[in-house]
């Protein structure tokens, strides 16, 4: 009677926080981390511009190396997640991005900086292509979007807590001590991670797909799904449009509505983050719930979420009131989330497990490639054609690429959906 006394606790709290939604805790903490580490060097693109003396081109520069690296290596990183423990590359990932924000936080000049940024690109593409791969194989097609939709939530907080924090910090007293700060977590957090993953069920990182994977040869291969082609343009599309808003609205709105540092980062890094944790869950629950009856809905929600997208980003660029421009930037953040939490998911109905995370790493390489260009084209065209004038362009596009997409996975989802199930 007393051990079952004794144990009976325990046992409830496993079966309340099962090692699947554990997993998520933990990468959720960990893709938190991630975006903070993104976002902190965009929020203080003014402290920067006054102290390493940058060019507004430069600034833009530093966004688009991070992201453009990012892009080149994730069909690598993909390819490596598919044949390699995903979960070491979680982890390592997490320790080398960690340690290079704190070296970023001691650059002696602006060039040394770049390089932290470029050298940042490539640990963190280690982590999404492995990170989703273990989230699917973990919760399958009944939970799945649920799960994605709490993991992404962390990408909502990281980027709202690391650009208000870092803006109040840069503010009051050193953009440096932003880095340290942020690195300085990152590398507390690492042993915790390892620890779970240790003792994590094996089927979650499933030594069987990994010599299955094809490599590079089955990477290529992916070009010949059209479904997959067609969500590849959906997300080059859609995160050039979130990159713009995430670089460069704070500066947007500073020199629009004449906001201060603290404010225009608290306004640009938290409406949209709100926002987009309505579209999160919205988005999941509405896939995980019709998913049975509905085939190819997750595959659909990007269509709405783009067309959606594109009315709240006009209103964003056009509008001369501060107040309006906040509530087209939740609106649009909506959208966003409805689309991010089902892009991943929606790919790996088309594509089979042992390639799962080559297709993540696909997705990255067009996204990040083209969103790249979103930060490095808002500071060289800043005073010609103004950052504004951009995100009502990215309206347009997203609304013509919306109905491209439609019509593509109306014609291919269910004949690509139908040959992956066969591997």
């Amino acid at each position: 009677m007393p051990v079952c006394t004794v144990s009976a606790p325990k046992d409830s709290l496993m079966r309340r926080f099962p090692a699947e939604w554990r997993l998520i805790a933990l990468l959720w903490v960990c893709y938190a981390l991630n975006h903070a580490d993104r976002q902190v060097v965009y929020t203080l693109f003014p402290v920067l511009k006054k102290d390493l003396a940058f060019s507004d081109t430069t600034l833009g520069l530093i966004g688009a190396l991070f992201i453009w690296v990012y892009g080149l290596c994730s069909p690598v990183a993909g390819i490596l997640g598919d044949r390699f423990s995903k979960a070491r590359m979680v982890a390592m990932s997490l320790i080398l991005w960690s340690t290079l924000t704190l070296l970023a936080g001691a650059s002696p000049n602006g060039s040394f900086l770049l390089l932290c940024r470029a050298l940042l690109g490539v640990s963190e593409s280690l982590f999404f292509p492995a990170a989703y791969a273990l989230i699917a194989a973990a919760h399958g097609s009944r939970t799945g979007s649920r799960a994605v939709a709490i993991f992404g939530t962390s990408h909502i907080v990281g980027v709202a807590l690391g650009g208000t924090i870092s803006g109040y910090i840069g503010e009051h007293y050193s953009w440096r001590a932003s880095f340290w700060a942020l690195g300085a977590t990152g590398l507390m957090f690492a042993p915790l991670l390892i620890y779970f993953f240790r003792r994590m069920p094996p089927e979650f990182d499933d030594s069987r797909a990994r010599k299955n994977s094809p490599g590079f040869k089955g990477f290529f291969s992916l070009l010949q799904v059209p479904t997959l082609c067609w969500i590849t343009l959906y997300l080059g599309v859609s995160t050039f449009a979130l990159y713009l808003v995430g670089t460069w609205l704070p500066s947007f709105l500073g020199e629009r509505f004449h906001a201060g540092l603290a404010r225009s980062a608290f306004a640009a890094s938290v409406y949209p983050q709100f926002g987009s944790a309505l579209g999160l869950f919205s988005g999941g629950w509405i896939a995980d719930r019709y998913s049975s009856g509905f085939k190819g809905i997750r595959c659909y929600s990007l269509v709405i979420a783009m067309l959606g997208a594109g009315p709240c980003l006009f209103l964003m660029g056009m509008t001369s009131e501060f107040e309006i421009t906040c509530l087209a930037a939740v609106a649009y953040g909506f959208f966003s989330g409805f689309g991010i939490v089902n892009q991943t998911l929606a790919t790996f109905e088309v594509v089979p497990v042992s390639k799962r995370a080559s297709a993540v790493g696909m997705l990255n390489l067009v996204g990040s490639t083209v969103s790249g260009f979103a930060p490095f084209l808002g500071g060289l065209t800043k005073r010609v054609v103004g950052i504004g004038r951009l995100i009502e362009y990215s309206a347009l596009a997203s609304a013509i690429v919306g109905l491209m997409v439609l019509y593509g996975i109306y014609r291919n989802y269910a004949t690509d959906r139908e040959q992956a199930d066969r591997v």
